[in-house]
């Protein structure tokens, strides 16, 4: 059941850090009247959630 947990918080790494990309960028929008800050905020928010997926990923490959 532990495994679940884990892997449960992996699913949900990837939206939580776009969601998070894109509320920032567009708050930064709203400050620096850029159009194109919250589709480069998604991409950048996706970037870091893979780059948190691999790194745990590799992480419990390691382990085992």
């Amino acid at each position: 059941m532990h495994w679940f947990g884990k892997y449960l918080s992996l699913a949900l790494t990837l939206p939580a850090s776009v969601a998070a990309g894109y509320l920032l960028a567009t708050i930064v929008n709203r400050w620096l009247h850029r159009s194109y800050l919250p589709a480069v905020g998604i991409l950048v928010g996706m970037a870091a959630g893979l780059v948190e997926i691999f790194r745990q990923l590799m992480r419990d490959e390691k382990k085992q």
